[in-house]
């Protein structure tokens, strides 16, 4: 159970970091081999490195984004939730509903896992 809860906080560590812009501190609590996945792009990010490029480009067309938890869950290394990510521009906002599921092990983040409607990410002219 303590493995649980300390990796819903990690999980919620990260979540919080979209809304400071920080890609440097969000790439440093993936492991050094760490996926990011966005399932529905089929384009798997490996590696510290592509993560933190990936997200630098995030950052490059939006201000922040400000993720609202709704649920979440955790079972051992795996921590599931469901989330609202408000992707901000200006005064614009961008509701994206997504579910993830993320396996953390020894604080480090081993695979991140979004799963989201694509034709929402057109809809809201995001892709």
């Amino acid at each position: 159970v303590a493995m649980s809860s300390e990796n819903e906080a990690v999980l919620r560590e990260f979540l919080g970091l979209w809304a400071t812009r920080d890609a440097a501190a969000m790439a440093a609590m993936f492991a050094a081999d760490g996926v990011y996945d966005n399932v529905p792009e089929q384009r798997p990010m490996a590696g510290r490195e592509a993560i933190r490029a990936w997200l630098d480009g995030v950052f490059a067309h939006l201000d922040r984004i400000e993720v609202e938890i709704l649920t979440i869950a955790s079972n051992g290394e795996w921590v599931l939730d469901e989330r609202i990510d408000d992707h901000i521009k200006g005064t614009t906002h961008m509701p994206l509903p997504v579910m993830n599921a993320t396996r953390i092990v020894d604080g480090k983040i081993v695979l991140f896992r979004d799963y989201y409607d694509r034709v929402t990410v057109k809809d809201l002219g995001m892709g």
